[in-house]
């Protein structure tokens, strides 16, 4: 009997290089995400010290601070009625 010499194999397994170069991708990834996250949370950091208020400036008058009842709000409280 003839034996059949066209049998189709398969190539070598290299899904085991692309598990390395997937894992390796990966912490690349993370590694570059911490670095950044750290850069942003500097710069976040110094943008909040910067915008926060002097302690400088006068305090606010009870005028310009809290609830203030005008024309516009005393006619939705009358609609509530």
């Amino acid at each position: 009997m003839s034996e059949n010499n066209n049998k189709v194999t398969s190539p070598p397994d290299q899904t085991d290089g692309l598990q390395h170069a997937g894992r390796r991708q990966f912490l690349k990834t993370l590694a570059t995400g911490s670095a950044v996250a750290g850069v942003a949370a500097v710069t976040a950091s110094q943008a909040i010290a910067a915008a926060s208020p002097d302690t400088d400036q006068q305090p606010a008058t009870e005028e310009q601070n809290g609830y203030r009842e005008t024309d516009h709000i005393r006619t939705f409280y009358d609609t509530l009625r």
